[in-house]
């Protein structure tokens, strides 16, 4: 089976992710269907990831090659995709699992179709689920399942593995590595602009291990700075962001102290007339993001229903789509949101400060 060239070629990042290595193999063997080739593309790891899975590669029914790539996973992804021999690619995550035997099977019988429809101009990604240590019941991760269902391309990220031919990939210029993180949410966004995504009908899940050592809120207030001063073209803000983000502890997690502190001296060096224009442009950006409210209140509603996150019908997402986007769209709108943002980073700013994270 070795020798005949892969329909899919599924690209990993990896950095010391030797203890996820079986799982991910164990995984990747029971699909069936599909005749696919795995390429891992580590970055340095120091726990012999690449040694491990040289180990594990002859007992594998699908073949395995390992890459030396520079760190950081856009260089890593994009390393692989050149060696990459199918027509169809899929990058994943290390901590990514397929319950079903046929998830690849059916996400590329689906991505084929559409790109019947659409010759060259698609992209795929997968329903997302979490696996958590705590399997009760939680609307916070509820809320991010149901998200990223959406086709929507703020609410599609790296996590839910992307499905994308070859001849697209390197239409768009692979992974933009100008910095070293986002390099999924910047091509998902060039997808968009030239092309169309599609919620591949199977379910991926990933672990939930960095929200739950990390904390789910702090990580996505983090996530929602970075994505605002990305959004905003806040370029300074990257300089500086490796010095900022010495935000764990030794028990992983994360302390916000550091970074609001290191955002408000940033933002003290500029004078009145760039702050105002700083603030004015993320009061935009969070307005724009106000649809998240109701589309919450309906996924609320599915969640005390005992539906699934792919059952959410978004009543309160569509009434505001017709009637209010409009309005948060308008410049009264972003200086109203402007305000309440300052108002919030404030507080928050001193909450951490009172409790030291």
């Amino acid at each position: 089976m070795h020798h005949q060239t892969p329909e899919l070629s599924i690209i990993v990042p990896v950095l010391n992710e030797a203890s996820e290595l079986p799982a991910l193999f164990e995984t990747l063997s029971a699909q069936q269907g599909v005749r696919f080739e795995l390429i891992l593309c580590d970055g340095g790891s120091g726990d012999g990831t690449p040694e491990l899975a040289a180990e594990l590669a002859p007992k594998l029914r699908f073949p395995v090659r390992v890459t030396i790539a520079p760190r950081g996973r856009g260089c890593q992804m994009n390393a692989g995709a050149a060696l990459a021999a199918g027509e169809s690619l899929l990058f994943l995550h290390a901590d990514s699992r397929f319950s079903d035997r046929t998830a690849l099977y059916r996400a590329i019988s689906a991505f084929r179709d559409r790109l019947q429809r659409f010759p060259g101009r698609a992209a795929g990604r997968f329903a997302l689920c979490f696996r958590r240590s705590d399997n009760s019941p939680s609307l916070a991760y509820f809320f991010y399942e149901a998200k990223a269902r959406l086709n929507r391309a703020d609410c599609i990220r790296g996590d839910q593995g992307f499905v994308i031919s070859r001849e697209f990939f390197q239409r768009l210029g692979g992974f933009d590595t100008s910095l070293p993180f986002y390099e999924d949410v910047r091509l998902v966004l060039s997808i968009e602009k030239q092309g169309a995504w599609l919620l591949l009908p199977a379910e991926i899940s990933t672990s939930a291990r960095r929200f739950e050592a990390e904390g789910l809120c702090r990580r996505q207030i983090v996530n929602a700075i970075i994505v605002n001063a990305a959004v905003i073209g806040w370029t300074e803000f990257f300089a500086a962001l490796p010095g900022l983000y010495r935000c764990h502890d030794e028990t992983g997690r994360l302390r916000l102290r550091p970074l609001l502190e290191g955002i408000r001296s940033l933002l003290a060096a500029h004078d009145r007339a760039w702050r105002r224009t700083f603030w004015r442009a993320t009061g935009r950006h969070v307005a724009s993001n106000t649809w998240q409210l109701f589309f919450w209140l309906d996924v609320r509603r599915t969640f005390r229903a005992g539906q699934g996150p792919g059952e959410v019908e978004p009543r309160l997402l569509s009434v505001f789509e017709r009637r209010l986007a409009w309005l948060f769209r308008s410049l009264p709108a972003a200086f109203v949101t402007a305000g309440i943002v300052r108002v919030w980073f404030r507080l928050l700013r001193s909450r951490c400060g009172r409790s030291g994270h």
